[in-house]
């Protein structure tokens, strides 16, 4: 496993995804109470789409992506721009990862602020991978607002070193017949 610059992500390996569907009813959890609140708020019924579209969009960002094949190893692309390396978690199991990264954004206190479009909500992507991968061979970098993480699928890591070969035995020199055929003794 290698990371590329310095604190490229905090990285979690798992051996199965207990704990990534774990993360991501918690994260479920949050969704469903604030739309909860939402319609409490509201005072009506009829808008529970809303309500939980309006709580998603408050609790999570989910960040566009691809998985892209190619000579035996996955890439995969996040968008992350704005975020510190050091804020990223990727969880990863052989078939499935996480990444998560609650975005710390402040303003100084020297001006007005006027206009703040920055949300506070978490980025939460969660996804299976089209075929298992060789956790040994994780690669993660975030760079240009890039969050890049590349892995080679199982059994298309580095090439095993094969064993050495063995000698042949030596024969066994057998005493030769004389040409009579018996032994002399």
């Amino acid at each position: 496993m290698k990371k590329q610059g310095k604190a490229a992500a905090r990285l979690v390996l798992i051996q199965n995804n207990d704990a990534i569907t774990a993360q991501t009813e918690e994260i479920q959890n949050r969704i469903r109470e604030r739309a909860y609140e939402l319609s409490q708020i509201r005072g009506y019924a009829g808008r529970e789409m809303d309500d939980w579209l309006s709580a998603e969009a408050d609790i999570v960002s989910v960040p566009p992506m691809d998985i892209m094949e190619k000579d035996g190893t996955f890439n995969v692309q996040l968008a992350a721009p704005g975020i510190d390396p050091a804020d990223v978690q990727v969880m990863a199991s052989s078939e499935q990862m996480l990444v998560k990264c609650l975005p710390k954004h402040t303003h100084d206190d020297t001006g007005i602020l006027h206009v703040c479009d920055f949300k506070s909500a978490t980025l939460f992507r969660a996804f299976r991978l089209p075929h298992a991968i060789d956790l040994g061979t994780l690669d993660i970098e975030l760079t240009d607002g890039m969050l890049r993480i590349s892995a080679a699928k199982e059994g298309h890591g580095d090439p095993q070193v094969s064993a050495p070969r063995k000698r042949p035995a030596a024969r066994k020199t057998v005493p030769a017949k004389s040409k009579k055929g018996a032994a002399s003794s």
